[in-house]
């Protein structure tokens, strides 16, 4: 790490400070003891998902009111949101450096050109979050990511609310899936992803988790947080399965089957439609040494600088070209 050129981190905020309506107390005790009674009671899930053939979906699930519900109310879902959604804007016009500790918490705009898909703007905003930190980069490969976003990921102790949520759901997951009949998982949850929409005209459009970087047989779990937004499922591009859900709703998904049977997305919405947003844990395989991470972001960097100064010359030749075409023309 010390060979890197990475921006300083100051201190991680004071966890107590930064989440006042999370517990953390009963977390002190060992995985087996919270483990225990994870719900104060068992949440009827929304109808499941069914494809074209009305063969259900075994392996994934909506329960509704899930944050709402968990043992000693834990969390309290606009806290949450409204928690991870100050935190600070990384600077539109800055490059995204390595944090060299993973303790500088950073929120990263829709505008910011490493999050831009296809050069254009993205319609949502994103903080990205992980275990392990020194150990080098946990890559989660979705469509359209790049190296220069890289940097943008921090330790989970940056935020403690995720934190204290991904402790809570590595010790309970087991008892949940048990609870509704769902297939174990096969690896333990180290990657978390908060994503923030302004308005009913922020989106992602359908898809399926990209798969390369996951722990095979694992899930990937989704807590819907702000106003109410619609979620769907499509298979064969057609929409199969689509509700408005209310904060605090888990999306359970199993990866290697129900993920590559349906895709998901959060439509635009007809209606106005205030701040919204969702967490994703996933569990992530790909480990990227930090210093592999910065010779990528580097090299993206100059290949980037490259196109675009061989786009001005094709530019310029074609400008000349039509010039001397006007000539011949004329004369």
């Amino acid at each position: 790490m010390s060979t890197l050129a990475l921006s300083p981190s100051p201190v991680a905020p004071n966890p107590p400070s930064m989440t006042p309506n999370v517990k953390r107390e009963p977390l002190g005790a060992s995985e087996g003891e919270a483990g225990a009674s994870a719900w104060l009671q068992p949440q009827k899930p929304l109808p499941p998902i069914k494809l074209q053939n009305g063969t259900t979906l075994s392996d994934a699930i909506i329960i509704p009111n899930a944050l709402q519900t968990l043992e000693s109310s834990f969390f309290q879902p606009a806290a949450v949101f409204e928690q991870l959604s100050a935190t600070e804007k990384h600077p539109v016009d800055q490059d995204i450096a390595i944090s060299a500790d993973g303790l500088a918490p950073i929120l990263v705009t829709g505008a910011h050109p490493a999050l831009h898909y296809r050069g254009n703007k993205l319609k949502r905003h994103k903080i990205w979050a992980q275990t392990n930190y020194t150990d080098g980069l946990l890559k989660y490969g979705y469509t359209g990511w790049q190296h220069a976003i890289a940097g943008a990921t921090r330790d989970i102790a940056a935020y403690p609310v995720l934190d204290v949520m991904l402790l809570w759901l590595n010790s309970n997951f087991a008892d949940i899936l048990s609870t509704y009949g769902l297939p174990e998982c096969n690896g333990r949850f180290n990657h978390a992803i908060f994503t923030r929409y302004e308005d009913e005209k922020d989106f992602i459009g359908m898809h399926s988790d990209k798969e390369k970087d996951f722990v095979d047989g694992s899930y990937f779990v989704v807590f819907k947080l702000g106003a109410s937004r619609d979620f769907a499922f499509s298979a064969n591009d057609e929409i199969i399965w689509q509700e408005t859900l209310t904060e605090g709703t888990a999306i359970i998904v199993k990866t290697g089957s129900a993920n590559q049977q349906v895709k998901h997305g959060v439509p635009v919405m007809n209606e106005m439609c205030g701040p919204s947003g969702s967490i994703v844990f996933r569990c992530i395989k790909t480990v990227i040494p930090w210093a592999d991470v910065q010779k990528n972001i580097e090299t993206a960097k100059m290949q980037k600088k490259k196109r675009k100064a061989n786009k001005k010359i094709k530019a310029k030749n074609k400008k000349k070209g039509s010039s001397k075409l006007r000539r011949r023309i004329k004369y």
